[in-house]
């Protein structure tokens, strides 16, 4: 069985070196941008909410450390089809992985918990939360 880090970069290898939905989103009707001050990672979230307000689609643009593009593009695969009323769960979820090494107790966030491993390095967290703050302020911004 591999180990937490072993697991940590194969996924982070995986989408870092294959980023699922990167690039432009012509029909975005939520936008956000945020920045990464103390390292220079930038990264806008775009995403279509439909009527019934889950996330029909989402990509993400940006440029950065494998870490927070790679967590961007876990977060596009994770979100898609979800009520956008769910992500700050969501987001409380991967914060508290992030920060303490494992997810909470009774949830299963699949390839999501290998951002656990950036517990170690606290310098790193928000690398692995930007793109999950952007989608958070996403859905809060005005539809455009």
């Amino acid at each position: 069985m591999p180990s937490a880090d072993e697991l940590f970069l194969a996924v982070i290898d995986d989408h870092r070196l294959h980023p699922r939905h990167r690039g432009p989103l012509p029909s975005a009707n939520r936008v956000a941008r945020r920045d990464n001050l103390s390292c220079g990672d930038i990264c806008t979230v775009q995403l279509r909410l439909d009527p019934e307000g889950r996330i029909a689609e989402v990509a993400f643009t940006g440029a950065g450390c494998a870490l927070s593009q790679a967590s961007a593009s876990l977060l596009t695969v994770c979100v898609t089809g979800l009520p956008a009323s769910a992500i700050p769960a969501l987001y409380q979820q991967i914060h508290d992985t992030v920060t303490t090494g494992r997810p909470p107790e009774g949830t299963d966030l699949g390839d999501l918990a290998a951002l656990g491993s950036v517990h170690a390095r606290p310098a790193r967290h928000s690398c692995a939360l930007l793109a999950w703050q952007a989608i958070l302020a996403a859905i809060a911004s005005p539809a455009v």
